[in-house]
């Protein structure tokens, strides 16, 4: 699909998205972290992550023609949702937070359970919605030897396997696997840093499809 307009270069966005990354941890290093570890909740690594899921949604708008907006919804929805995430806005104004079944099995009032659902449906359905559309799209995009795609599905790889290194060897405990406390460090620091490149990856993908970008 074209959308008419200038072209960016995507290698020269994704070195601008690589310098974004590198500021925040460079400030988060400099000023802010005072020794503590630059992958830590909330520092500079996870901050630059919620940041350019930000740029994501503000790209899509800027890429995308206005027609296409409501059909693509979810793709600037899921967006915000990640940043909120990243922000750590699901434990914000509950205890515990609205992806906790606790919450709901416990004795918080009755409106802040029906609040929490309703959110927790929304991110149900604009992930099952992503899915649905997003699915064939990237395999007939695929056939016809597009480029997006591949950022797409870079996107999804990164998404699994950070979530899967998350709690590495709380996870691997459970099935009767001891893992070291240094590769348990380790994984979380990939984990973050991998993080950190989910929206690289949506940018160039968002990008490339509405041919707003060139290799």
């Amino acid at each position: 699909v074209q959308h008419h307009g200038h072209s960016l270069s995507l290698k020269k966005v994704f070195l601008t998205c690589l310098l974004i990354i590198l500021v925040f941890v460079g400030v988060d290093a400099l000023f802010i972290a005072q020794g503590a570890s630059l992958t830590r909740e909330s520092g500079g690594l996870e901050t630059s992550s919620a940041v350019l899921y930000l740029v994501a949604a503000v790209v899509f708008f800027w890429a995308t023609p206005r027609e296409a907006w409501a059909r693509l919804f979810h793709v600037p929805a899921l967006m915000v949702l990640f940043t909120l995430r990243e922000l750590d806005f699901d434990k914000a104004f509950t205890d515990p937070g609205v992806l906790s079944s606790r919450l709901y099995t416990g004795d918080a009032p009755l409106s802040t359970k029906l609040i929490a659902g309703a959110v927790v449906l929304f991110v149900i359905y604009v992930a099952l919605r992503t899915a649905r559309r997003g699915i064939p799209a990237v395999w007939h995009a695929l056939r016809q030897g597009q480029i997006w795609p591949r950022f797409a599905i870079l996107a999804f790889v990164f998404m699994v396997t950070t979530k899967n290194l998350d709690g590495l060897g709380r996870k691997l405990a459970q099935v009767g696997v001891e893992v070291s406390p240094g590769l348990d460090v380790f994984a979380s620091k990939v984990e973050e840093v991998g993080e950190a490149f989910i929206p690289v990856f949506v940018i160039l993908a968002i990008l490339s499809c509405w041919k707003r970008g060139d290799t």
